[in-house]
């Protein structure tokens, strides 16, 4: 939508129904103002998107595709790649876009394997200090300014940077790339000892892991667990100075729990997703923390009642 060379008529965006609200409700907001029309293709039951229902939400008006490279709350990593070749193939006028937020500092990242024309970083996921980010152009991809009256970042931004929060960018990003095998299986190792932990203790008739069953296809750090009539937000009020995670569901008194997009767009079954965690390891997670984790959702979930192992 930003393209100098744009196409008649209003512009049509093709992205998914599990993208970050940063990409969902921006095209919320422009259609409501009638700048813009917008696709929101489905997952299925893992959180993936299929390449071919992008394919086939193209439209001759289409100017933006943006499909994240990975999913923030089941970790489900998206075929950016055939995605891309697709686009390509179907919609040549139109840019390639990839929220990759969550994906730098825990997989490997490569643009040009890719072959994005555009591609999200943001730094507090990989250690940067938070309120930086950086925007990836292919060569050759021409966009209208974002703000004017500045020469700063070829024009494109106009407005004095942050140098120090750039250096950390910077320093993150090459560590990040340093570490990036080691880093990687300590995430999986911590991962997987989380979820052998609370699957241990907990029933397995009333436990799902949420996303793609194929580990190659799932961020080593994140587990989406659901809990059959748990309810995940007051677990977390509960533990809230304790331990740090998100629930898939959010309290609302008048209407009932609300359950994020995501899993309702995976038609998670709503006594799972009221009861659904979402919990990350990080790169100084150790053993311990991992094991007081499971014990103390454990022992809340008791005390809400619920008939688990002891």
């Amino acid at each position: 939508m930003a393209r100098k060379d744009r196409v008649p008529g209003l512009p049509h965006v093709v992205t998914t129904q599990i993208e970050h609200p940063a990409v969902l409700a921006c095209l919320q907001n422009m259609a409501s103002l009638g700048l813009c029309t917008f696709t929101a293709v489905p997952v299925n039951n893992e959180g993936l998107v299929s390449p071919d229902g992008v394919a086939a939400a193209l439209t001759p008006s289409t100017v933006l595709v943006s499909v994240m490279h990975s999913n923030n709350e089941v970790g489900a990593i998206q075929p950016v790649a055939q995605i891309t070749q697709l686009v390509r193939q179907q919609a040549p006028q139109a840019l390639m876009h990839s929220d990759a937020a969550q994906s730098i500092g825990k997989i490997d990242v490569d643009v040009r394997a890719l072959q994005v024309d555009l591609l999200t970083v943001v730094g507090h996921k990989f250690g940067a200090p938070k309120g930086v980010a950086a925007l990836y152009i292919r060569h050759g991809v021409k966009l209208v300014n974002l703000l004017d009256g500045g020469s700063q970042e070829g024009g494109r931004r106009g407005g004095t940077e942050s140098v120090l929060l750039i250096s950390g960018l910077g320093a993150a990003a090459a560590l990040a790339l340093d570490e990036r095998q080691e880093q990687q299986q300590h995430l999986r190792r911590m991962r997987e000892r989380l979820t052998t932990g609370l699957l241990r203790l907990l029933p397995q008739d009333i436990v799902q892991i949420n996303g793609p069953q194929d580990p190659a296809l799932q961020l080593p750090n994140t587990l989406s667990i659901s809990i059959k009539g748990l309810s995940a937000p007051s677990l977390l009020t509960q533990l809230s100075e304790k331990l740090a995670a998100s629930a898939g569901a959010a309290c609302h008194s008048s209407s009932g729990p609300a359950v994020s997009s995501v899993l309702q767009a995976m038609q998670l079954q709503p006594e799972f997703a009221v009861g659904t965690l979402r919990l990350s390891t990080g790169r100084h997670t150790t053993a311990s923390d991992v094991d007081q984790a499971v014990q103390l959702i454990y022992e809340a979930a008791c005390k809400q009642g619920l008939f688990l192992n002891n």
